[in-house]
């Protein structure tokens, strides 16, 4: 079976696949290569730390100290926020890291400034609908709590963002050490404010939402101060630049758009069915097992903004068969550290659990290292969908998306039914499983996939 191909994004030199590769045929990586990604994937392993500890504390805090309800009103809040974000990701943060190194790589600081004004605008006006929205939700339910998660939600969302972007920008100029004092800084801020927090009786998911907020902005003005990255040109001038980059990045982006938007669809439409039909409590129960899964998910996180700048490199210089020879380890090395995590978790569930919620949740703990099957398979799609995208080919992760969606909606509605919570954690493992599936079949058959993989030889 075979798709129609996505228009590419253009390129002043468009890279040839077939012409001779730089590495030897039978030695793709060397030694040297090896040991300097290993050096950069250690400190991006100790970025994507610091950043997903401070989320993690503040989820942990949350559900250990609030109750299920209010812990469940912030779980939905933060379901909107990552639905959003996902949709940054596709018109900014990856746009930036596939067209960046590829076609601006003597101009990366300009192309930086331009991509900050395409923040302002989608991220300002997306903030400002979201606090319409919180309004609204007062007027309706002044004494529900998710209208206050709302609110904080959309203070703080321009900011969280700021600083996923600003670390981007440190991944593609290769100044991991960079994004790690941002990421160290971030973490800092956000520990010490979680316990002046708790001294002054302020826990809240509105405050949580502003803390982590602010801890976001002043850690992104510092990365930005560390790179040289300066505000320049007159208001026209850069209106015209943030135009032509805005177009830009939605002829590339679009078809992640639609993968975003029914990825999300697989991963966030649980907690969302959960909160409608069981209550915000049945969601706190379902937010709070989901934080082992997701701490494994931002870990695959530190690979991303490696992988995915250094396949576009490759794509660019017409280094195919080294972009696959890469794909394939960073598939089966993620995916096999991740089936270890859950080997472990499996064993200390019960520690586990108590050592983050006291017992509060023990008798649905097991759900921990069954939701943790979700990002083995994201692990283990991650080289191959990332190959994809760099190829300027993201119509076909669209196309797995495709699949997997309505299998998690219509799994999520019937096991909801019989299982409850169980049932809906179920259904994301059971959509992560028909992804990953999805990827590496299109991966191997397409026919555009198998002329790179011909060129290359």
């Amino acid at each position: 079976m075979s798709f129609p191909s996505a228009p590419t994004v253009e390129q002043p030199v468009e890279p040839s696949i077939t012409e001779p590769q730089t590495a030897a045929p039978g030695v793709v990586i060397r030694s040297g290569k090896l040991r300097l990604w290993g050096i950069r994937s250690a400190f991006s392993l100790t970025d994507q730390i610091l950043t997903s500890a401070a989320s993690f504390g503040v989820n942990v805090v949350l559900a250990r100290w609030m109750s299920p309800e209010v812990y469940g009103a912030f779980a939905v809040a933060f379901a909107a926020f990552l639905f959003i974000s996902g949709f940054y990701n596709a018109l900014l943060l990856e746009p930036v890291s596939v067209i960046g190194p590829s076609r601006y790589p003597g101009r990366l600081l300009d192309y930086f400034r331009d991509q900050l004004a395409v923040h302002t605008l989608l991220v300002g006006g997306l903030s400002a609908i979201i606090l319409i929205l919180a309004g609204a939700l007062w007027l309706v339910a002044p004494q529900s709590a998710i209208s206050g998660a709302v609110v904080g939600g959309g203070l703080a969302l321009p900011f969280l963002l700021l600083l996923w972007v600003a670390r981007r920008m440190c991944y593609i100029m290769e100044r991991v050490k960079t994004a790690v004092f941002g990421s160290s800084f971030y973490f800092l801020f956000v520990l010490a404010g979680l316990l002046a927090l708790r001294h002054f009786n302020l826990l809240s998911p509105f405050w949580a939402f502003c803390l982590t907020g602010l801890g976001s902005l002043l850690a992104a003005l510092v990365l930005f101060f560390m790179l040289g990255l300066r505000w320049r040109g007159t208001p026209a001038e850069v209106e015209t630049e943030w135009r032509r980059t805005l177009a830009e990045n939605w002829h590339y982006g679009r078809w992640v758009v639609g993968s975003t938007l029914l990825n999300s669809l697989s991963t966030q439409v649980q907690t969302v069915l959960v909160a409608m039909s069981l209550g915000l409590g049945a969601a706190g129960i379902l937010r709070a097992m989901q934080l082992p899964m997701l701490a494994m998910v931002n870990a695959l996180g530190a690979a991303g903004p490696l992988v995915l700048p250094s396949f576009s490199r490759d794509f660019g210089l017409g280094r195919i068969q080294q972009m696959r020879h890469k794909a394939r380890m960073v598939s089966l090395g993620l995916g096999a550290a991740e089936l270890c995590f859950v080997g472990l978790l499996a064993l200390f569930t019960t520690p586990a659990e108590h050592l983050m919620f006291g017992g509060k949740y023990a008798s649905y703990a097991w759900m921990m290292p069954v939701l943790c099957f979700s990002p083995v398979c994201l692990a283990i799609s991650m080289g191959f969908a990332h190959a994809m995208r760099a190829s300027h080919k993201p119509h076909f992760d669209f196309l797995a998306n495709v699949v997997a969606a309505p299998v998690a909606v219509l799994s999520a509605l019937l096991l909801m039914r019989h299982w409850g919570v169980a049932g809906a954690a179920a259904s994301m493992v059971l959509a992560s499983a028909v992804y990953v599936l999805c990827v590496i079949w299109i991966y191997y058959t397409q026919p555009d996939l198998r002329r790179q993989q011909g060129g290359a030889r």
